[in-house]
């Protein structure tokens, strides 16, 4: 299955607006894709494990690729690299 995490940060401003987005997404592909969210504050570990240094970031494992964007990422491009 493929696995969709998004590495935030509750005061950062981006983050926030990307929210929108990744909850678009979550809604059209939710049953078919895990998705995981994961504040880069309250689980440093796996912050560190994901080698995070900038947030947003969206990381994408699928059929043993990981594809990792950062930034603010418009949903059709989100959804292009989920379902691609």
């Amino acid at each position: 299955m493929t696995k969709v995490i998004k590495f935030y940060a509750n005061w950062c401003g981006p983050c926030k607006i990307y929210n929108k987005t990744w909850d678009k997404v979550v809604a059209k592909l939710g049953d078919k894709v895990e998705f995981v969210e994961v504040d880069i504050e309250e689980n440093a570990e796996m912050s560190i494990e994901y080698k995070v240094r900038g947030i947003p970031l969206t990381v994408i494992i699928k059929d043993n690729e990981t594809i990792r964007e950062s930034g603010m990422i418009k949903a059709s491009k989100l959804e292009e690299l989920i379902t691609s």
